[in-house]
């Protein structure tokens, strides 16, 4: 009988262990024994919830400052600053960072863009394959840019050499199947006249 009272002892103190477990839904947070409601995109934590699964206290973020998410943080994100090589292209708000860009006539290749802006290669003659953006640098159809600015790396030949070019490869095959023939007589004749002085023998 003692055993059973025990068991049945046991078997409460799990289930209000069980019970007092609080689950937090998607879009919660828990604090203390609460489920609290997350600060929308925009807003920041001032003061959480004091009922479960209720709204939290958010107050909104101040100027130069964002949060893009949904949050419990307790402060807003500084928003970025543009380097003076760069522009802005979207400007800062409550929800989304500043975005910036070299300007003009400059690049930057690497992430985030932490070192300053580069000078886009010039190609000679205006031979451009891709225009030069703020992401990527100009791409020439020759191997040479102008001096001190590096250009795409693609051996080309402008369209007087590769004329020069093809025709004196073909002048040179022509050659050498031409010596080859005339090996070939000299190589027979020369055996005729083996065979006939053995002959006259």
């Amino acid at each position: 009988l003692r055993l059973l009272l025990l068991l049945g002892l046991l078997l409460r103190v799990a289930v209000c262990s069980v019970n007092t477990i609080t689950l937090c839904k998607i879009g919660e947070f828990k604090h203390e024994n609460l489920c609290c409601l997350q600060c929308s995109a925009g807003t920041y934590l001032r003061n959480p919830c004091q009922e479960n699964h209720n709204k939290s206290e958010c107050a909104p973020c101040d100027s130069e400052h964002f949060i893009d998410h949904k949050n419990r943080e307790s402060e807003c994100f500084p928003c970025s600053v543009c380097r003076d090589d760069q522009e802005e292209v979207a400007k800062c708000s409550r929800t989304a960072d500043r975005v910036c860009q070299c300007k003009q006539g400059t690049y930057c290749d690497s992430e985030n863009c932490l070192e300053r802006c580069h000078t886009c290669s010039s190609c000679p003659d205006g031979r451009v394959v891709r225009k030069c953006n703020a992401t990527m640098d100009t791409v020439c159809d020759k191997f040479d840019s102008e001096p001190g600015q590096s250009g795409s790396q693609c051996f080309c030949f402008s369209k007087p050499l590769g004329i020069v070019v093809i025709i004196a490869a073909f002048i040179i095959i022509i050659g050498a199947v031409i010596i080859l023939i005339l090996k070939i007589i000299c190589y027979c004749k020369r055996g005729e006249n083996i065979q006939l002085s053995s002959t006259m023998l």
